[in-house]
């Protein structure tokens, strides 16, 4: 790309070049990937030599390079006007997002810590259409370049929505506090006896919503996920799998050592990982295997959700490995709104754009199928396992269904004598593609990215012409 663009005027703003040395307010930015020079995008009536924390009214926003990628950053400094949104800071951040939208062929990641008050109240009620206009110039964004969050401290009014535009999610424990609103306000409205530090605590808010994706030691260590999600070399591993389960036998068996899982939380029926396959990104979805109760809740379905959004952000292909007896299907289930859930994850499933792969490793029954990413979902190539069990219900449980009625049972009989453990009836009608052993995993994934490699080839080859978006900086 062009590099004037990224040292002339552009319009009310314009781009200063900051070191290490330089700004001490700045230290946390630089120390967080370990960039040596930032190109900060500011108001153009502040010179260089001004520059400071409050000229930049509680918002920084810039550019830097980290392994050869670029970087761009927002980043909210709480001790200047709480960090709020008025109309300066708004204004600016939107025009830097638009600025940068789409400059190189290749994505550029935008990681924004987010710790703010919410809206400006000393600007009054103007304030609203350039503070709320950053919500769908965020979401556009996030439609083009991958967008990490991190709440730390206050994320309070429009603060944490903002926040919950980003494709990976984390907050600060024991130091954040997450709602629409402050304690103040809460008092005020429903008395003194409200638990503001316990209720808004990301904790909290990590345990009973999607909102959150995983809770960090401190914004270090949240850059450090960050720096193994863009695939940037990092201080530390975090979120490794542990040897010794099942689950890390049966990724061992087709990925490279450098896997990480992503949203450790949330529930137990389904793992998330972000691994390379002979140095091939790819995201993958697992049920540990011979778990009893893996059923699909309303939780299973958010984890499922969060990570189809955030491998699609990262523009990876997928593998799911389904060992499910089915969907939950009890009331309290309905009650959380688990039809809605399905069908929001059905679509982003059909929707996948980057490749989607099956593998059916134990129990595949009723709608829990649909999680194997099925070829009539899209899905590219689906294997199964030799000795797995796929269909509507387990034999079994039709059996005592039909009990009662001879003609039923007689009909069901004939059926099932044509559905072979071999799946023969289901290699015929393309199904599947093939029944394999556990030790021959890898291959089927090897002819699986062979098959979707051609969509991303042109991306890799052209990632080399972002190099003039800001200066060389090397991790640490």
């Amino acid at each position: 790309m062009d590099q004037d663009r990224w040292t002339r005027n552009v319009g009310d703003y314009h781009w200063i070049l900051a070191g290490t040395s330089q700004h001490r307010f700045l230290r946390p930015v630089f120390e967080s990937l370990g960039f040596r020079t930032l190109r900060i995008w500011i108001d153009s009536s502040v010179p260089a030599t001004e520059f400071s924390r409050t000229r930049c009214g509680g918002l920084i926003t810039a550019v830097g390079r980290l392994g050869g990628q670029p970087i761009a950053i927002a980043w909210s400094d709480f001790r200047v006007n709480a960090a709020s949104y008025g109309h300066a800071n708004s204004r600016r951040l939107a025009a830097f997002l638009q600025h940068i939208d789409g400059a190189c062929e290749v994505p550029i990641p935008l990681i924004y810590v987010v710790n703010s008050a919410g809206l400006s109240l000393m600007e009054g009620r103007k304030v609203f259409a350039d503070a709320f206009a950053l919500w769908p110039v965020l979401l556009r964004y996030s439609a083009n370049n991958p967008v990490l969050t991190c709440a730390v401290g206050k994320c309070l009014g429009l603060a944490p929505l903002l926040f919950g535009l980003g494709h990976y999610r984390v907050a600060v424990a024991r130091q954040t506090q997450v709602n629409l609103t402050g304690p103040e306000v809460l008092t005020l409205f429903f008395g003194p006896k409200v638990d503001f530090a316990g209720g808004a605590a990301a904790e909290r808010v990590h345990d009973r919503t999607d909102l959150i994706h995983e809770m960090m030691p401190s914004v270090g260590a949240a850059f450090t996920r960050f720096a193994g999600l863009l695939s940037i070399r990092s201080l530390s591993t975090p979120g490794l799998a542990d040897k010794r389960d099942q689950v890390s036998a049966l990724l061992s068996s087709f990925l490279d050592a450098d896997q990480q899982e992503v949203v450790p939380g949330w529930c137990e029926s389904v793992r998330l990982f972000l691994g390379t396959r002979h140095g091939r990104r790819l995201g993958v979805f697992v049920n540990p295997p011979g778990r009893p109760n893996n059923l699909i809740t309303v939780r299973t379905l958010d984890k499922y959700a969060a990570g189809l959004e955030l491998f699609r952000a990262l523009r990876v292909p997928v593998v799911s490995l389904l060992d499910s007896p089915g969907i939950d299907p009890r009331f309290e289930q309905t009650d959380a709104n688990n039809l809605r859930r399905i069908l929001s994850v059905g679509e982003r499933i059909i929707s996948y754009p980057h490749g989607a792969m099956g593998v059916v490793t134990g129990r595949c029954f009723g709608g829990a199928s649909t999680l194997s990413f099925p070829k009539v979902f899209g899905g590219s190539r689906t294997v199964a396992f030799q000795g797995c069990r796929i269909g509507t219900m387990h034999d079994s449980i039709i059996a005592r269904l039909l009990g009662g009625s001879p003609r039923l049972r007689t009909q069901w009989e004939a059926i099932a004598a044509t559905q072979g453990p071999d799946l023969s009836d289901l290699l015929r009608e393309g199904t599947i593609d093939a029944v394999i052993l556990p030790s021959q995993l890898g291959a089927e994934v090897d002819a699986f990215l062979e098959q979707v490699t051609p969509r991303f080839s042109r991306r890799f080859r052209s990632s080399h012409r972002s190099r003039a978006l800001a200066p060389e900086v090397t991790a640490p």
